[in-house]
């Protein structure tokens, strides 16, 4: 393939993003543990001092983001130029999933989390909107660096499709490996939806990468380099 032989090209704007995308995963994560009790008690069982809670997710994630995207670089550079790639799109996705659940946690924690009612499915759906669109922007304008505009809508529309798909996908893994492993919390609640999300994600990216943002064979990657 054409983009095999290319190199990659580590910018400022990439370090500085990343370490956006880690501060939101930071702080909404941060705002989930806060939100549900069971965390709370364990952070305050394993930490050694009170207090260090906030500084570990909005100090320790973005920079852990940074550090991950440098390796993705390196195996890029080493390896093949896909890993850089994979490592903004993964980087995306914990920032999707930190609004997704954040959001969520902090709809419900403000409603005494009434599980039983509409807010739930509300709170939801606008969980889930604010994650897309998230998802959309970044990995549009920066995952796959698409040019230009003038194809936004079809490219939204198709991005929603695939999404779509894509969420179909993780709800039936995640049903069928629930169904067929042991009856535990652990596993319908931790590892069924893990080796869903890691299906579902594969599927996302090659939908992503080859049909919604598709780069036309002209639009080039630069030279690698360190930034400066």
């Amino acid at each position: 393939m054409v983009e095999q032989a290319q190199t990659v090209q580590l910018k400022k704007k990439d370090l500085i993003i990343v370490a956006i995308l880690g501060e939101i995963v930071g702080a909404l994560g941060y705002a989930i543990v806060n939100a549900q009790p069971t965390l709370s008690d364990l952070s305050i069982k394993f930490l050694p001092q009170e207090g260090l809670l906030m500084p570990l997710f909005v100090v320790g994630v973005p920079i852990a983001a940074v550090c991950a995207l440098l390796v993705a670089y390196i195996l890029a550079k080493k390896v093949n130029p896909i890993f850089f790639q994979m490592g903004k799109f993964a980087a995306v996705g914990f920032s999707n999933t930190a609004i997704d659940w954040g959001i969520l946690n902090i709809i419900l924690a403000g409603f005494g989390f009434a599980v039983g009612t509409s807010l739930y499915p509300a709170g939801k759906a606008i969980s889930f909107a604010f994650a897309t669109l998230n998802s959309f922007v970044w990995n549009r304008f920066w995952s796959f660096e698409k040019k230009g505009t003038s194809n936004l809508g079809k490219e939204a529309l198709q991005f929603y499709i695939f999404t779509g798909i894509g969420l179909v996908i993780n709800v039936i893994v995640a049903t069928i490996i629930a169904r067929v492993g042991p009856d535990t919390k652990l596993w319908a609640g931790v590892m069924a939806p893990a080796l869903a999300t890691a299906t579902s994600m594969v599927w996302n990216f090659t939908a992503y990468k080859f049909f919604v943002f598709k780069k036309p064979a002209s639009q080039k990657m630069g030279q690698a380099q360190i930034p400066q």
